[in-house]
């Protein structure tokens, strides 16, 4: 929690949410963005007047980096580098370091960081700055060492300190592998141990993996202890001691250091590694350690160590003065490799491998010819180490195949030539290993396994082996010379990743992973040529392509002046554009604040409290505010293992030919919440507890098996574990910490309560990355699916026609993988097949998808192809034929020719009871099993039905005995068994599932399923089981779960408890709605004990179980069938029971008949599975809205079906990241969160989490109708700020004043939480308090029931400051009532709605005019019915098509016509 001065009380903090309560302060200038005003027309603030808007001005559309195109990006770094020259010609003087002071730094030194010094040359250590007794550590250790003359850096070792002793700066030039990185430390180290001067070595190196290794390597040459005289840091592991004079670390960890100090007083030299790869952590540490050297500390020797041949830009980058001019650094180069490596290109290869392609520079793509010609090159590398070394007679291979390494561009390609290679893996007996970041380590670290005895390793790798990964053995690589870059896209500022050709440096690069241990070669696969002319020298860095929101705020924090003057001194500078869009950025998350005042403020902010947090915080931006909404509403520790998970390698195992398992396992771990975050909560929750509790050792099963059977990747959950513990200390600086104990109103975090918060932060923390449901019909989904059930059916498409019965037993197989228990079943028409999964039990299950439904559109999105093999002519005649006749024997039983087939027959339920005809109005039932809330069995409570159930229980218990089973149990089949109850005694029972000597049953009489030892199952006589089964299977209708108790759409334990212990057992009088699906559908009245009747429907949605909820499709369909019979008095038992006709033909193919068929090896790929419910969703932002949005394939939701189709709510996804597909057209959404089906919840988030909101009324201003929300306007040209991310929200649900102050409300409780930065800190309950009202007042405003409203577009979306100010009401103070430091959540202002007597007049005459009106249309239709011929019509009193002037007929004498016929009639006669 942020600090807060100590004179605050409790009763303050409740004074804080009390809405409407006068500000304990005087009122301050909301100084975080703009204020904004609302309503139907533009306020000019500078005449005072109000005045139309022009309706096509674009440019107002467009964020003011985007306005000035023709503004030169660079031309302010020029002036800034202009400016810091001629303050370094004009003061070459070297500083006088002062002594120092107390708190460790230089006197004098860091007042003010000015270019006000520099040297020509070498400035030794000042003596005051040495440790005491520094020197004395080169006693405790040996140091004598005989350095390795293969080594080409050996050569230059005296070269190397002569020139390092004698500049402040030096550039070390060396390729790949010629000891750059362990041997010059060493070097150092011992030479000054040999004069006995203080030396203090930091080396930065880009990767974790890097600084461990490379630290483990100088120890194992030196025979020295790790983290003695050398070791590594990296994050909280720190093998460092006082001892310590070599420390390699990650270039993140010496950057916050410098910023942490403001100086490098503590080192004698800072060698930069690796400085060639230009990412922003290795730039951005060039420009501190320039900054500083320039500055305050000159005396320390400054390294720089690049592997490529541009050392040049390094050099001239920290050139000196020397006299009228800057020199560069010296540069020294480290020539020669321990093994020679050729070079070879395409053009060397053909035509003996193939033709080439067209090599274009502006299309970068791998073309089919050049993978083609690499798979012949790997085959061929057999022939020539024949030609070298001879062969191995055991073998019949050369005695040493080289490793062949391949450069791809991503996993696609890796996969395409994966799938080549494995063609010729057998007789080239090759052993190939994909190398990318997504796949297991397991895998990955498979690359170091030494291939078998005549075996060939082939790695197809990314650039991750470009530097990342050093495999010794590589003897052959294979450079496509592409690569896939991370940029950012200017027109949206969302990143994405580009194929693109590599440049020159990176290809040399690739060409050192060969080499190391013997003479190589390397295959350019471009010709030479276009590799000499098209290749860039260099990459773009990444300061010039990648957000730069991090580095901003690393410079707010280094406090070096505005980010813009400071990020014009870098290597490579940013443009001028991407550091406006960043700085906007920021402001939107609250990590700076706009300040009216200061000049340039399109360029800087002052830095918030939240956005010291997050500069401190080693994540990204978004996922430290998730970290702090987290500690706001008492969230802390699900917020860390989530930020932390997120913020590396996903913890979920992905084989690389395993995914369709991958994605099975991690949708189990989402438990049916719609989310990766929780996913990844339940997982780490899980594998901690076991950890916690030594359940790996007492299962008998490692951490490791558990892993790789639950497909979580334990290698990387143990970096997600050291994450959180890093995090945890950097943010307990801060204050913010977890509870030492859980406070009593904080459940479990698996809770209902729980989990909808955690969705709500997830939310607030993710903004604005926000995407709405598309809209699916339920009807035509219905249609689409031949009347199947679109909750448990896909379809597949592209059979031959008619011959679909011959691949069911293909198909069946396929699809057992999706869903084995029960197995599919399979329908065919024409050329389509629909595949079915039933529920397990034949119970269905309410508000909730099959799993097998999910499993098989993943087979789709995976790409895994289900093809099947096409029949010649003459045996597709034989299929005709036979089809026909089996046509004619089913139709001569009385059914209809259709070619609708049944490819296999659900199982049977037995004899069940039928239920009430539809012309009986209600029925008494008694509740005997309980399934899940609203879901349960019951028994008819008459007379009929108990006499039939007390003759079945005498038989079974009879003195007769029955007869023992034995042999094999069939699931299916029907038995006795015992149930204990009251007493033990046999029931009817159906087995479901034998496990061993237990078996499962499903007893038909009450619906219930237990578990029975088999010696407990006996024969169940025929004759008992022609007596129907009593127990039929009833859902409550017209009902949901409840948004508030089941957030994630399935209803909870706690709520399918109450309702057992409510009515199991109980009579109640049962109104049938429909029948579906075999289930009915009821509305349940129960009579109280004084003689009140409820009805039970509507009591559980008072009560908060359930919401209000439309009945399905087919519900609907059937009850409107059931209808029409009891009006009719026509009454099908078919129709009754079934709720449908029979279309389908129960027909089989003839096994014989198949057996006889051959195939023509002809394949034809199927299409699909698809499901018509598959969801799509729409970016909510202004530049989101034109583009089309994907889910990423990673994620749980990139199978999103809708479940409540019928619900035409808004619904949200939220995406913790955002990007864009390669080709900039799709945003592509990651790590994604469905929110509940709350009506109004996307308005209600809008408005909470965004920075600013206009509100949106109806032209009569009864009613608020939507809102814009976004960073606001500018007060002068009424311009978004930043459009981009605007939101034009229009509301479905009704919002009013009270909902405003409340969102004000929750706002202010984060202000309170994260607006301050005074000192003074809360005390735990204070804190616990304020998380509390936090926690009850977001609640109060996501579970109040709203009443449904018609959606209403603003007619000028995206405009803000659109209402005459005198309609705005004041809002509450929403700062910080004890600071004036500017708050992260501004208030929203209401407007004052007109009053009711205000619009009744004008209402009541747009209803008379309305009524008139529709009684003239009336009359035209009667006339139009009585046409012969007529057009499509729709009577607009009952919003009715009608296609026929007898259609229309009909529909004017409905009963539902007539009844609003005679009210329209009725009131305005």
């Amino acid at each position: 929690m942020s600090r807060l001065t100590t004179d605050i009380t409790l009763e303050d903090i409740d004074d804080w949410f009390k809405i409407g309560k006068e500000a304990t302060q005087k009122k301050s200038t909301i100084q975080s963005v703009p204020r904004s005003f609302t309503g139907g027309r533009d306020y000019d603030p500078r005449t005072g007047t109000v005045h139309g808007v022009q309706q096509n001005d674009f440019s107002k559309h467009l964020p003011t980096y985007k306005r000035n195109v023709a503004v030169d990006q660079h031309e302010y770094a020029e002036r800034i580098q202009e400016e810091e020259k001629q303050h370094l010609l004009q003061h070459y003087q070297p500083l006088q370091v002062g002594p120092m002071s107390p708190g460790g730094e230089v006197v004098g030194g860091m007042e003010q960081l000015e270019l006000d010094s520099t040297v020509a040359g070498s400035v030794g250590m000042p003596e005051d700055l040495v440790p005491p007794g520094a020197t004395e550590v080169y006693n405790n250790y040996h140091f004598a060492h005989n350095y390795d003359k293969k080594l080409p850096i050996t050569n230059h070792k005296e070269q190397l300190l002569s020139t390092i002793e004698s500049n402040q700066v030096t550039v070390v030039q060396g390729s790949t592998g010629s000891g750059k990185t362990t041997q010059v430390p060493q070097y150092i180290l011992d030479h000054y141990a040999q004069e006995h001067k203080h030396c203090n070595i930091i080396i930065t190196q880009p990767r974790r993996i890097a600084a461990v290794s490379v630290a483990r390597r100088v120890c194992s040459e030196r025979n020295w202890t790790l983290g003695a005289i050398c070791g590594y840091q990296i994050g909280l592991d720190n093998k460092t001691s006082e001892d310590t004079r070599i420390t390699y670390c990650t270039t993140g960890v010496l950057r916050e250091k410098l910023i942490k100090t403001k100086n490098m007083l503590q080192y004698t030299h800072v060698i930069l590694d690796e400085v060639h790869e230009r990412d922003q952590e290795s730039d951005f540490a060039l420009l501190i350690v320039r900054k500083l050297l320039r500055t305050n500390s000159q005396h320390v020797k400054v390294i720089l160590m690049s592997a490529t041949i541009d050392s040049d830009q390094f050099a001239d980058y920290f050139a000196l003065p020397v006299r009228d001019s800057l020199e560069p650094a010296p540069v020294v180069s480290v020539e020669g490799r321990v093994f020679r490596v050729l070079e070879f290109y395409a053009d060397d290869l053909t035509p003996a491998l193939g033709q080439l392609p067209e090599f274009d520079e502006s299309k970068p793509e791998l073309s089919e010819e050049i993978e083609d010609m690499a798979v012949k090159l790997i085959c061929e590398f057999d022939s020539l180490e024949r030609k070298e070394q001879g062969l191995d007679k055991d073998t019949n291979f050369s005695p040493v195949r080289g490793t062949v390494l391949c450069f791809l561009p991503g996993y696609g390609e890796i996969s395409d030539l994966y799938d080549k290679l494995r063609v010729h893996e057998a007789k080239h007996n090759l052993k190939v290993i994909p190398l990318h970041s997504t796949i297991t380590q397991d895998e990955q670290m498979r690359v170091f396994e030494p291939a078998l005895k005549g075996q060939r390793k082939v790695i197809l790798s990314t650039n991750i082996a470009e530097s990342s990964i050093t495999v010794p053995d590589i003897k052959y690589v294979i450079d496509f010379c592409l690569t896939k870059n991370l940029v950012c896209d200017p027109m949206t500022n969302y990143t994405h990743l580009i194929v693109d050709w590599a440049a020159k440096a990176n290809c040399t690069q690739r060409k050192g992973r060969a080499g190391r241990v013997s003479n190589g070669r390397c295959y350019f696969m471009v010709t030479k040529t276009f590799f000499s002319q098209c290749l860039p020298e260099f990459g773009i860095p990444e300061m010039q392509r990648c957000p730069l929101e991090s580095l901003v705020l690393k410079t707010k924090i280094f406090n070096m002046g505005e980010p813009r003057r400071l990020l014009g001194l870098a290597l490579s500078i940013p443009k001028l554009d991407d550091i406006e869009r960043t700085i906007l950025n920021l402001k939107e998350v609250g990590a700076l604040a706009t300040s009216y005042n200061a000049p340039n403020s399109r360029y800087d902010g002052d830095l918030t409290f939240i956005g010291r947090v997050l500069a401190d915080l080693p994540v990204d931006i978004r996922i430290g505010k998730l970290l702090v909404l987290g500690h706001v509403f008492c969230l802390l520790e699900e917020c860390l293992i989530i930020g932390a998970a997120l913020s590396l390698k996903s913890i979920f195992a992905r084989p690389f030919k395993a995914k369709l398992k991958a994605f099975e396992h991690k949708y189990s771990w989402g438990a049916f919440s719609l989310s990766d975050c929780i996913a990844i909560l339940n997982a780490y929750k899980v594998w901690e507890n076991n950890k916690k509790h030594h359940a790996f050792r007492r299962t008998g099963m490692t951490e490791r098996k558990w892993g790789e059977s639950h497909f979580i990747q334990i290698r990387r959950i143990n970096e997600v574990s050291e994450l959180i513990r890093e995090l945890e200390q950097r943010l307990e600086r801060f204050n913010i910490q977890k509870p030492v104990r859980q406070p009593q109103f904080k459940g479990d975090y698996n809770s209902s309560k729980e989990r909808l918060l955690l969705k709500l932060v997830l939310c607030g923390a993710f903004y604005p990355n926000y995407f709405l449901r598309g809209e699916v019909d339920e009807g035509d989904a219905i249609r689409t699916l031949s009347n199947h059930d679109p909750m448990n059916t896909v379809a597949l498409k592209g059979l031959p026609a008619n011959q679909g019965m011959l691949y069911k037993d293909k198909l069946q197989r396929i699809f057992s993988d999706c869903s084995r228990d029960p197995p599919p079943i399979i329908n065919f028409e024409e050329t389509k097949a629909f595949i079915q999964f039933p529920w397990k039990g034949n119970t269905l299950c309410e508000s909730r998808v099959h799993k097998g439904i999910y499993m098989a559109i993943k087979l789709r999105l995976l790409r895994i192809p289900i093809e099947v093999e096409m029949y010649t002519r003459e045996d597709a005649n034989i299929i005709a034929s036979n089809l026909h006749r089996a046509q004619d024997m089913v139709a001569s039983q009385g059914q209809l020719r259709t070619n609708r087939l049944k490819g296999s027959t659900q199982q049977s339920l037995g004899q069940v009871v039928e239920p009430p005809r539809p012309s009986v109005s209600g029925v008494l039932v008694m509740v005997t099993a309980v399934v899940e809330f609203g879901h349960f069995w019951a028994q008819y409570y008459t007379d009929l039905a108990m006499n039939q159930l007390k003759h079945v229980q005498d038989q079974l218990n009879s003195s007769t005995a029955l007869i023992q089973v034995t042999g094999f149990l069939a699931p299916g089949s029907y038995c006795a068994a015992i149930y204990q109850d009251e007493s033990v005694a046999f029931y009817r029972g159906r087995i479901v599932e034998v496990r061993g000597n237990m078996v499962q049953v499903f007893f038909v009489d009450y619906g219930n399923t237990e578990t029975v030892s088999r010696d407990h199952i006996r024969a169940l006589p025929s004759e008992l089981l022609e007596i129907p089964f009593q127990a039929f299977e009833c859902y409550l209708a017209h009902i949901r779960p409840s948004s508030l108790r089941c957030p994630d759409g399935v209803w909870s334990k706690e709520s399918t408890t109450w309702f057992t212990r409510e009515y199991v057992n109980k009579i109640l009088y049962a109104q049938v709605f429909s029948v579906e699906r075999n289930a009915l559908r009821l509305q349940l009245i129960e009579k109280t004990s004084n003689n009140q009747q409820v009805v039970v429907n509507e009591d559980v949605v008072r009560k908060g179980f359930a919401d209000v909820a439309e009945e399905s499709f087919l519900s609907k369909q059937n009850h409107d069938d059931r209808c029409a019979e009891a009006m009719s008095m026509t009454v099908s038992p078919d129709s009754a029971l079934s709720g449908q006709k029979e279309e389908w033909m129960n027909v089989e193919m003839p096994r014989e008949t198949r057996a006889a068929l051959k195939g023509s090896q002809r394949k034809v790929k199927l299409i699909g599975p698809h499901s018509p419910l598959e969801m799509s969703f729409h970016n909510m932002t202004f530049v989101g809205r034109l583009r089309g949005s994907r889910i990423d394939q990673d994620s749980i939701n990139s199978v999103a079906i809708d479940d409540e189709p019928q619900n035409s709510h808004a619904r949200m996804m939220v995406a913790a990241f955002v990007g864009l597909n390669p080709q900039a057209s799709v945003m592509m959404a990651r790590d994604t969160t469905i929110m509940p089906l709350i009506p109004g919840l996307p308005a209600l988030m809008c408005l909470l989490f965004a920075p600013v909101a206009e509100l949106r009324t109806n032209p009569k201003r009864t009613h608020y109708t939507g809102a814009i929300c976004g960073l606001g306007y500018e007060d002068q040209s009424n311009y978004p700020i930043l459009p981009d991310h605007d939101m034009e929200v229009t509301f479905d649900a009704h919002i009013n004043d009270e909902d405003i102050d409340l969102i004000n409300c929750v706002r202010l409780a984060i202000n309170v939480a994260v607006g301050t930065q005074d000192t003074v800190t809360w005390g735990g309950v204070a804190t616990e308090k304020l998380q509390n009202n936090a926690r009850i007042k977001l609640l109060r405003l996501v579970e109040k029931r709203r009443e449904s409203i018609e959606p209403s577009n603003y007619d000028r979306a995206y405009h803000w400051n659109q209402v005459d100010p005198k309609y705005l009401m004041e809002p509450p103070e929403c700062h910080n009532p004890v600071s004036d430091d500017p708050p992260l959540l501004n208030p929203h202002y209401a407007i004052r709605l007109a009053r009711p007597d205000e619009t009744e007049r004008s209402s009541l005459l747009d209803e008379v005019r309305h009524s008139d009106y529709l009684k003239h249309h009336l009359q035209e239709l009667k006339s139009l019915s009585i046409r012969h011929r007529s057009d499509t019509v729709t009577c607009e009193l009952c919003d009715v098509l009608c296609t026929t002037p007898r259609t229309l007929s009909a529909h004017l004498q409905s009963d539902s016509h007539l009844a609003k016929e005679s009210k329209l009639y009725g009131i305005y006669h």
